[in-house]
C-alpha cells in the first residue's frame, strides 16, 4: 500500500428539543460533519502536526554525516610585568598590547557508525510515520460515522420511549375510566402507573445519552449541529465484497494501517539496538582548520601576524564511559522486546477485529432481516391483545407487555441497522481501504 499517496488523498479530502425541532432547520449530513472534522478533530490535527514533524527526521540524520563549519573569534589585551629576567635588555618594566585570534574549522566525519545507523532508523520513522498519519485519518472517519450512527441511535431510542410513554398513559387512562365505571379492576390501574413511571425513567437516561451523542459530535467538529440527516427506512443489505473471511483477514495481516506502523517501530526499536551499541565502535573525522593571530607586541617587543593552516585527522576510540553504553544498550534491547510484543498484540488484534467485522456485517443483514418479521409480528400480538382488553378477556399487563415488546423490537431493529452499517466501515478501517467514497455512499441512504 502506498501511505504517502493515501495520505495526501485523505487530507484533501436538551435533548427533547433535539427531537422536536422545527422542520425549516437545515438538516446536516454525514459528509457535512466529515468535512467539519477534517479541520476542527483535534486528534486528526495533531497527528497532521505529528506527521509534519516527523519529515525532518531524515534530514536530522542525514546531518551526522554531513560537515559542520564553525567560526571562532577571540579580542584579548594582554598585560605583562616583568619580575625577573636573565635577559639584560629586558631586567624589569611592563607591557601592554592586544591580539586577535580568529579560525575557521571544518569537520567532516569519517566513519561514525551510529550516524550510520541513525540515517536507516530515520527512514523507518518517516514510513512509521506515514502509516500513523492514515490510520489516523481512516480512525477519524470511523469516529465520526460511530458517532453519527450513535446519536441517530439515540434519537430513535427516545422516538420509542416517547411513543411508549404515550401508548402506556393512553392505556393508563384507560385503565382508570374502567376502574371508575367499575368495569375494571384496580390491579390493571396500578400496572399502567408501574409502567409509566419505568418508561418515564427509561426515557429520562436515553435523553441524558442523547445530549451525550450530539456533543461527541460537537467534539469532534466544534459545532452544535441543529439537525442530523436520518436513515432512511429501507437500505440496501449487502454482504462483505468478496464475502471470503480468508480475503479480509490476509488483508487486515497485510495493511491495517496500525499493523503496518507497528512493524515499522519495532525496525525502528531493531535498528537503536545497533546505534546504542556502537557507542563501543571508533569514530574517525577529518578536520581543516584556518587560524589567523594578530599580535600588537609582546613582552619582548614588536608584534606578530600568524595565518596557519591545519589538515587533522582525528581518531577517537571510546574505553570506557561509567557503564552508560552497556545500561543504554540494554535499555534499548528492552524497548525492542516490548515493540514486537505490541506487534502481537496488534497482529492477534487485527486478526480477531477483522472475523468479528466480518461477521458482524454478515449476522447484521440476518438480523435485519429477521427483526423486520419481528415488528410485524409484534404489531399484530399487541392489535390482538388490546382487542381481548377492551372485550375484558385480557389483564392489562398483557398489553402492557406487548406494547413494550413492540417498541423493543423496533429499537432492536433500528440498532441492527446502524451496527450493519458501521461494522461495515470497521471492516474497511481495519483492512486501510475506508475512503470518503465509503462515507458518502452511507450519506446516500441519508434523508
Amino acid at each position: 500500500m502506498n501511505f504517502n499517496k493515501l495520505a495526501r488523498v485523505l487530507r484533501s479530502a436538551g435533548l427533547c428539543s433535539v427531537l422536536f425541532i422545527s422542520a425549516e432547520s437545515q438538516a446536516e449530513n454525514l459528509i457535512q460533519l466529515y468535512q467539519a472534522a477534517l479541520e476542527g478533530d483535534p486528534q486528526l490535527q495533531a497527528a497532521l502536526f505529528d506527521h509534519q514533524a516527523s519529515q525532518e527526521v531524515v534530514t536530522q540524520a542525514w546531518a551526522g554525516y554531513r560537515p559542520t563549519v564553525s567560526f571562532d573569534y577571540d579580542q584579548v589585551e594582554t598585560t605583562q610585568n616583568i619580575v625577573s629576567s636573565d635577559n639584560n635588555p629586558y631586567q624589569d618594566g611592563t607591557t601592554s598590547f592586544p591580539s586577535t585570534t580568529w579560525s575557521i574549522t571544518v569537520t567532516q566525519p569519517i566513519f561514525r557508525y551510529a550516524n550510520y545507523v541513525r540515517i536507516g532508523q530515520a527512514k523507518s520513522e518517516l514510513r512509521q510515520a506515514d502509516a500513523e498519519l492514515v490510520d489516523a485519518q481512516q480512525t477519524m472517519m470511523l469516529r465520526i460515522s460511530e458517532a453519527y450512527m450513535e446519536a441517530l441511535a439515540a434519537k430513535d431510542e427516545l422516538g420509542f420511549l416517547q411513543a411508549e410513554l404515550s401508548a402506556a398513559r393512553q392505556h393508563l387512562e384507560q385503565a382508570e375510566g374502567r376502574e371508575n365505571a367499575a368495569v375494571g379492576r384496580a390491579v390493571d390501574r396500578y400496572d399502567a402507573e408501574a409502567r409509566v413511571a419505568s418508561v418515564e425513567a427509561d426515557y429520562a437516561e436515553a435523553d441524558v445519552a442523547l445530549r451525550d451523542a450530539f456533543e461527541s459530535l460537537y467534539e469532534m467538529t466544534g459545532r452544535d449541529p441543529a439537525h442530523l440527516a436520518e436513515l432512511q427506512a429501507e437500505i440496501d443489505l449487502v454482504l462483505p465484497v468478496p464475502a471470503d473471511e480468508r480475503h479480509w483477514l490476509t488483508n487486515a495481516m497485510s495493511n491495517n494501517p496500525a499493523l503496518v506502523a507497528q512493524r515499522e517501530a519495532v525496525d525502528v526499536a531493531r535498528r537503536e539496538v545497533k546505534r546504542q551499541n556502537a557507542g563501543h565502535f571508533p569514530t574517525l573525522d577529518a578536520v581543516l582548520r584556518n587560524t589567523n593571530q594578530d599580535t600588537q607586541g609582546t613582552l619582548f617587543g614588536g608584534g606578530s601576524e600568524v595565518e596557519t593552516e591545519e589538515l587533522q585527522l582525528r581518531f577517537n576510540l571510546p574505553i570506557y564511559s561509567g557503564g552508560a553504553v552497556s545500561s543504554q544498550k540494554r535499555e534499548a534491547v528492552a524497548r525492542y522486546h516490548s515493540a514486537e510484543q505490541e506487534l502481537t498484540r496488534i497482529i492477534r488484534a487485527s486478526r480477531r477485529g477483522s472475523r468479528e467485522m466480518y461477521w458482524g456485517v454478515v449476522n447484521a443483514v440476518k438480523r435485519v432481516k429477521a427483526l423486520n418479521k419481528a415488528v410485524s409480528a409484534q404489531q399484530a400480538t399487541l392489535d390482538l391483545r388490546r382487542a381481548a382488553f377492551d372485550a375484558g378477556l385480557e389483564t392489562a399487563i398483557s398489553v402492557l407487555d406487548a406494547e413494550r415488546d413492540l417498541y423493543s423490537a423496533k429499537r432492536d431493529l433500528s440498532r441492527a441497522k446502524y451496527d450493519y452499517l458501521v461494522n461495515g466501515l470497521r471492516l474497511k478501517a481495519l483492512v486501510g481501504v475506508l475512503t470518503q467514497d465509503d462515507l458518502i455512499l452511507v450519506n446516500n441512504w441519508l434523508d
